[in-house]
């Protein structure tokens, strides 16, 4: 009984260290700020419907929002808030169970392999101390996810192997098997395709190597396992509407792949141990592709050595070992994404003439050599919506971290034993971030969250009303709102999330769309007053925040009040509109006087001559100094100016444009040209509309260089007009403009 209670204490005290080093302790800690503002608007959301309702109604309107990814967190989340707790304790409380379920499934497969208690709660802290979980805290249920893969394995693992071993099916574990890729789905898109590409080729080593059992496993086990995981898509796609999402470019497959010296040589700033032996490096965005989780995720090669010298050791006694072997190598291989990286940094020019948002792509002719994966990437489904290739691995390390526990459970003497036990803790130490400063930041995020309730929930409360249709304009990828939207009762067009976002702009109507993103163009105080005369919104919020990072941080500078002042002024000279200034925003309406004639011929009336609509169409008449759409050229006295490099003049400006047929016209003078042309695109330049040459002909101070009709048979969100030339080519851009000439 002594033993049995050692055992327990020290799991329990395992357990606890694990929720402490994720920032996961109910009502102390929040985990990350922005994730869980984003997922407890969903929540709370779904309870103001129904305690069953899985559709968020008051953001993404007109049309209901399917939650992208984490509908696993976000629903159980919901039902604490209902029960009455608060939304950050919610969050909090809902992330610390669901990593209690994936240290139990990490304690499980210890269990399994042969280990006694108290070793497999050793090897649980070991995986769920990991950086590529702690370090996602910020990408929410991706966390989770890969958190939870022992637990997912374990159901496959368990499943096959006593399926093997006792000659039948164990109803028990069949029925986990049917339901766990449900959780998996509903989870995280990422950690589903580990589950369920991992799980198959498990399946398929087992059925190779189980030779006994080979007829068996065909006729039950394997329709079971492609029964669940066909069952737990098909929900996932009714759920969200359609089978699928739009396949991103091998330049983002390419960027966000892993370079190998980031697995070999951790990040400074994110590892105490390395950090304190001065071992690590500093890495940023401004020199590498992708993003920052590339490469503070991924510091894995003491893991990947100890995993190596496991199998070596355990390939005979084991026949599950060289299972474990091809989901590491296979879930590091895919990780690599389209081409091999080795400390592979962005050229100058890219660093300097570029913006972040698109040097982070990178173009197959800067990589050392391909590595043949992008054939799966580009055309199998599933792969190719894995952009972000690095996370595949974690496959590769919860293969290895398997060989570490089966290495642990094959070795008999003591002292060996003790030397693997030693190498675990060591391990354990490399994955700790500094303790101090992570606890710190947990508690901040929650006092933030808190805080976000009186700083903005409770003015704004005061100036919109429950049921209330509202437009935060301009509008931006605005996870704030997500949370306000439900706490104050409104609905609104606005939604946090990539692809939330761009699924609710299909669903709005043709006054919003007509709106650019993140931009106050010329025509911005038209539309919000077409918005308000036509009664599609009952009021307007003009934030002086950023909507995204504010919810990263909090209490955020008020940014945008300057940029926005101008198209305050324009509202209200008008006779129709009120705006109430704030600290953080401002506030458009009807004034009551008209409030009651929105959508009326007498106000539309009165609108045409108070302020007139915006044309139609895109126009740039110069460039500035601060340009940056651009990838080689020079701007002088507001005109581009090729510099003997190959690339775009120009391009952008990813605006909302309606079907339309409209004629664009690129104006300029050009002295030589070889390889120059323009082209219309949208959907990130997957989809070309038009296509022309620019010629020399027509030069002069109004000069064309090109000129032609390009139709738009549906609304798109982020039009382009692209300038590209050669290293030949000598241009002289003054600008462009794609102007209606027919309305459908």
């Amino acid at each position: 009984m002594s033993h049995r209670m050692l055992a327990s204490l020290f799991t329990i005290a395992t357990w606890c260290f694990m929720l402490f080093i994720n920032g996961a302790v109910p009502f102390w800690s929040l985990p990350t700020l922005a994730q869980a503002v984003w997922t407890t608007g969903f929540s709370l959301s779904f309870i103001q419907n129904s305690l069953l309702s899985i559709q968020a109604t008051n953001f993404g309107y007109p049309h209901p929002a399917s939650i992208a990814f984490g509908l696993a967190g976000a629903y159980p989340a919901g039902i604490l808030i209902a029960m009455g707790l608060n939304p950050s304790d919610a969050y909090t409380i809902m992330i610390a169970v669901w990593l209690t379920v994936a240290f139990w499934g990490a304690w499980r497969v210890g269990r399994f392999l042969g280990l006694s208690a108290s070793l497999s709660a050793l090897g649980a802290l070991l995986w769920t101390s990991a950086p590529i979980i702690w370090a996602h805290a910020g990408y929410s249920m991706l966390s989770l996810g890969i958190a939870l893969l022992p637990f997912y394995f374990s159901t496959v693992v368990i499943f096959l192997v006593n399926t093997v071993t006792m000659g039948r099916a164990n109803l028990k574990s069949m029925i986990g098997y049917l339901v766990v890729p449900i959780i998996a789905v509903f989870m995280d898109g990422y950690s589903f395709m580990f589950f369920a590409v991992g799980s198959s080729i498990f399946a398929g080593y087992i059925l190779i190597h189980y030779k006994e059992m080979r007829t068996y496993l065909i006729k039950y086990a394997l329709p079971i396992h492609v029964l669940a995981f066909s069952w737990a898509y098909g929900l996932y796609a009714l759920y969200i509407g359609k089978a699928d999402y739009s396949p991103a470019l091998m330049d983002f497959f390419r960027g966000w792949g892993l370079d190998l010296s980031f697995i070999a040589i951790p990040t400074k700033g994110m590892l105490w141990l390395w950090d304190l032996l001065r071992l690590s490096v500093a890495r940023s965005d401004a020199q590498f592709f992708g993003d920052a989780s590339v490469w503070v995720t991924t510091f894995s090669l003491p893991l990947i050595l100890l995993g190596a010298v496991a199998w070596w050791s355990t390939r005979k006694s084991s026949r599950l070992a060289t299972g474990f072997l091809i989901l590491a190598l296979f879930g590091f291989y895919m990780a690599l994404g389209p081409s091999l990286k080795v400390d592979s940094t962005k050229p100058e020019s890219m660093q300097i003439a570029m913006p972040h948002q698109m040097s982070a792509l990178m173009p197959a002719d800067l990589a050392i050599a391909p590595t043949g994966n992008a054939v799966l990437s580009k055309y199998v489904p599933g792969f190719n919506n894995m952009r972000a290739a690095y996370r595949w691995s974690a496959l590769g390390m919860f293969g290895f971290w398997a060989l570490v526990l089966l290495l642990l459970a094959r070795k008999q003497s003591s002292s060996a034993r003790f030397v693997i036990i030693g190498l675990i803790v060591f391990l354990i130490l490399n994955n700790l971030p500094n303790l101090t400063g992570q606890w710190q930041a947990a508690k901040n995020n929650r006092i933030m969250f808190l805080a976000l309730d009186h700083d903005l929930v409770k003015p704004l409360s005061q100036d919109l009303k429950p049921g209330e249709t509202v437009a935060f304009l301009p509008y931006r990828n605005d996870f704030l709102v997500n949370y306000l939207a439900p706490k104050l009762g409104i609905r609104t067009f606005n939604v946090g999330g990539d692809k939330n976002l761009a699924e609710a702009r299909t669903h709005w109507p043709d006054i919003m769309k007509q709106f650019k993103m993140d931009q106050v163009d010329p025509g911005f105080s038209g539309r919000v007053a077409q918005l308000l005369a036509t009664g599609e919104a009952n009021a307007v919020v003009l934030p002086y925040i950023d909507m995204l990072w504010a919810a990263h941080a909090w209490p955020y500078p008020d940014k945008y009040q300057a940029e926005l002042k101008p198209a305050e002024k324009e509202l209200e000279a008008s006779k129709l509109f009120e705006v109430v200034h704030r600290q953080r925003y401002a506030v458009v309406r009807l004034k009551p006087a008209y409030a009651a004639q929105a959508d009326s011929s007498v106000l539309l009336n009165i609108l045409a001559t108070d302020m007139p609509s915006p044309p139609l169409g895109l126009k740039r008449d110069y460039f500035t100094t601060d340009f940056a759409l651009h990838q080689v050229g020079r701007v002088e006295k507001n005109v581009m100016f090729t510099t003997s490099q190959a690339g775009f003049l120009a391009y952008g400006p990813y605006q909302p444009l309606n079907a339309e047929r409209y004629r664009l016209t690129v104006k300029g003078e050009a002295s030589a040209i070889k390889d120059a042309w323009v082209d219309v695109v949208s959907h990130k330049g997957t989809i070309q509309h038009a296509k022309f040459p620019l010629s020399i002909a027509g030069n002069g101070p109004t000069g064309v260089l090109a000129t032609g009709e390009v139709s738009l048979d549906s609304s798109v969100d982020d039009i382009e007009v692209r300038v590209h030339v050669g290293a030949s080519d000598v241009v002289r851009l003054n600008g462009y403009e794609l102007i209606v000439v027919k309305s459908k």
